[in-house]
């Protein structure tokens, strides 16, 4: 429960503490006194959206600072400490110290939230001190209004959490397994397919070779030129060997003089050893000339290949090259991409198979789930209409009507589920079940939907009737009422004013009201005022006295002006509070 709250440079509140008590707490004042301030900030410590308009005129930065306390091995610790733990955040000594929550919200737009001094994000804040604080206001008024609420409401009443998540994550499952599904039907993908096969085709038929490409253009060049190839290929080798006067002939007749000269001329050897060297190397060049000379050729046939490989070549280099080497890591590629697609088949049968699995699994869990909702609908509806009686409403009845989510044009059939009559109804994250809430508030009149038939008044004690019967199911231990006394008064709000009572037995309860009927039975009563205090206003929060309690009291029956009189009433109906014994209904 929240047993300590401080408020700091917030709106009009310069700094104010309170300690609060189990049970009824209750927060009076004059309209425009600051009560929905201090509302506002327990609103922040639920995860709320902070804004830089609420920090105090002149201050830097505002806080807003609460400590919870967690009883030992109770349903609420199990929760936090399961919710901190996906959080990643540790608490030492939890049901000891309690959760201490710091939220400041700096004027240059740097917020920072702290739960017991380590600091978290505003979405962990949420998921743990959510579940902390239950607020009702005029703004819940309104969600009893909307249709797509009222499943939520059931839910709460005592319908197994599990339930609740294990749909969630079975719908998930199908949701994902109906995406992967729906990629294999893409026609984008069988289209890319047949593409690479193409590819793959046409580059597998040309046979590349790493360095064909060149060869071929050397080859084209001989067979264009070959006359003139062999002309300076048949005239070398004349010269240097066919002809009479050579040059290997007159290299022979030097060699063998100059060899003669050797007696006379020592160094003549070594210049007719270097000649003997060179006439071999052109003897070499004679022969290979002579050879290279029969190889030679004209054939039409072989050009007209080459320039039609060429000619292939030229156009795959354009589509996968520059260059032949790029075109063969373009097929390795394209082969590879192919070997995945042609596993398409074998992944596809999976996942028809998980998708048929998850749609099984959605169809027993929704279905259970939707048992598990008809048996609280009977209790929620009893539960409530015998809380609208104690709450001055005898002949009122609240009930819970259950349909099947039907199916709408435009639907994925993939979330489709024939009923037990043969028609469909469309499944979603929280079942196929349609919840709303139907009210006959008179004898004889027939329930009708609650959004339109319920006035402000009797609005005001559905959401506490409501409050009631979650109070025995759901663990949340602080509830918030702001003027849940809204469009009642007189014996109602004396009536309104004992459920409280009854319900804070087992809850702890914040309530603000402007009826002293209510504000009777608190255990805990503040004062809100709004002051001038050196020239500059302010809100105050202080507890009162059991003498401070009356003459409250007093001045929210009597106005303006306190009388005897409305002193005397006011201690009357603390006196019948405290001695009042509420019943359950």
């Amino acid at each position: 429960m929240l047993t300590y709250l401080r408020i700091t440079n917030f709106a009009l509140i310069d700094d104010v503490e309170m300690s609060f008590l189990p049970g009824m707490n209750v927060l009076t004042g004059e309209t425009g006194a600051g009560k929905s301030i201090i509302l506002g900030a327990v609103s922040l410590l639920r995860g709320g959206r902070a804004s830089t308009d609420l920090i105090r005129s002149g201050a830097e930065e505002a806080r807003i600072e609460a400590i919870f306390s967690i009883p030992s091995g109770s349903s609420i610790e199990k929760e936090i400490l399961r919710r901190l733990e996906i959080s990643g955040v540790f608490i030492p000594n939890l049901s000891e110290e309690g959760i201490l929550v710091s939220r400041w919200l700096g004027k240059n737009g740097r917020n920072r939230i702290y739960l017991s001094g380590q600091l978290v994000p505003a979405s962990v804040l949420s998921q743990v001190c959510g579940h902390l604080i239950d607020i009702s206001s005029q703004h819940e008024h309104q969600t009893l209004m909307e249709v797509g609420q009222h499943l939520g409401i059931l839910d709460r009443s005592g319908v197994d959490p599990m339930h609740v998540e294990q749909m969630s994550l079975a719908y998930q499952t199908l949701k994902a397994a109906h995406e992967l599904l729906k990629d294999f039907h893409h026609p984008e993908k069988a289209q890319r397919e047949d593409f690479l096969r193409f590819q793959q085709k046409e580059l597998s038929a040309a046979e590349l070779k790493m360095g064909e490409e060149e060869s071929l253009k050397q080859e084209r060049d001989r067979l264009r030129f070959v006359d003139k190839l062999r002309a300076a290929a048949c005239m070398g080798e004349e010269v240097l060997y066919g002809r009479d006067a050579s040059v290997l002939a007159e290299l022979g007749s030097l060699h063998r003089h100059l060899s003669e000269m050797v007696s006379i001329e020592p160094r003549m050897k070594g210049w007719a050893s270097q000649l003997e060297e060179a006439k071999t190397l052109l003897e070499d060049v004679a022969f290979e000339l002579r050879k290279y000379v029969d190889t030679l050729s004209t054939s039409p046939e072989r050009q007209m290949q080459i320039d039609e490989r060429l000619h292939l070549l030229s156009g795959l280099l354009r589509k996968y090259g520059p260059d032949v080497q790029s075109a063969l890591l373009k097929q390795k590629q394209i082969e590879e991409e192919l070997s995945l697609l042609e596993k398409t088949e074998e992944r596809y049968q999976k996942a028809r198979d998980d998708f048929a699995q998850a749609r099984a699994q959605v169809e027993v869990v929704a279905t259970a789930l939707s048992k598990a909702r008809r048996n609280v609908q009977e209790r929620l509806g009893l539960l409530a209409s015998q809380s609208l009686q104690a709450l001055s409403m005898p002949h009122a009845r609240l009930s819970m009507h259950i349909s099947d989510r039907k199916a709408k044009e435009g639907d994925e059939a993939a979330f489709l589920f024939q009923d037990e009559h043969g028609g469909w109804r469309r499944v979603s994250e929280t079942g196929w079940d349609r919840c709303e809430l139907l009210f006959s508030p008179n004898v004889g009149e027939e329930a009708r939907p609650l959004a339109k038939i319920a006035s402000g008044g009797e609005l005001s004690r559905v959401l506490l009737a409501l409050k009631q019967v979650l109070g025995q199911a759901d663990f949340v231990p602080t509830y918030v009422f702001d003027e849940v006394d809204s469009g009642i008064g007189g014996a109602t709000a004396d009536q309104v004013g004992k459920q409280l009572a009854l319900l804070s037995k087992q809850k702890q309860l914040l309530c603000i009201t402007h009826l002293p009927h209510i504000a009777a039975y608190a255990d805990l009563h503040f004062v809100v005022q709004k002051q001038v205090i050196e020239g500059r206003t302010v809100t105050t929060g202080k507890p009162l006295s059991k003498a401070q309690r009356q003459e409250e009291l007093a001045r929210m029956l009597g106005g303006a002006t306190v009388t005897d009189s409305a002193r005397a009433h006011a201690k009357e109906m603390l006196h019948a509070a405290k001695h009042s014994t509420p019943v359950v209904p």
